[in-house]
């Protein structure tokens, strides 16, 4: 698995790309997390290139631990996946991150999720 992390004006931008497992990435949630306190920014854009989903199992586990890795409610999480049928089946992440209370969600383009990181 690969990724890119840059900060610009505005968001944590991320690109994540390669992941053949469903084992949850959480290593890289710690890296962006790090990197977000370092450079300000808790608007988070996470562009993924997957080659499949992960499983409602890893969903769970993945946003469960984002308050352990220290994700609060002041973050703002948006995935924005290249193939629409990953998103559709990663929309539990959403249920999850409402129950968890982390902000964390799934949107169908850039723009969307730029719109909703933007949003006060």
């Amino acid at each position: 698995m690969e990724y890119s992390i840059e900060a610009d004006a505005e968001f944590l931008r991320v690109k994540v790309s390669g992941r053949d497992t469903d084992r949850p990435p959480s290593d890289v949630c710690a890296a962006v997390f790090r990197e977000s306190e370092s450079s300000g920014r808790r608007r988070i854009l996470i562009e993924l290139d997957q080659q499949f989903p992960l499983s409602p199992t890893s969903q769970y586990t993945l946003v469960s631990r984002l308050p352990e890795i220290g994700f609060t409610v002041n973050h703002r999480i948006a995935l924005v996946h290249k193939m629409p049928e990953a998103r559709k089946s990663n929309e539990f992440i959403n249920l999850v991150a409402t129950n968890r209370g982390v902000n964390v969600r799934n949107f169908p383009s850039l723009n969307d999720a730029e719109t909703w990181l933007r949003e006060p």
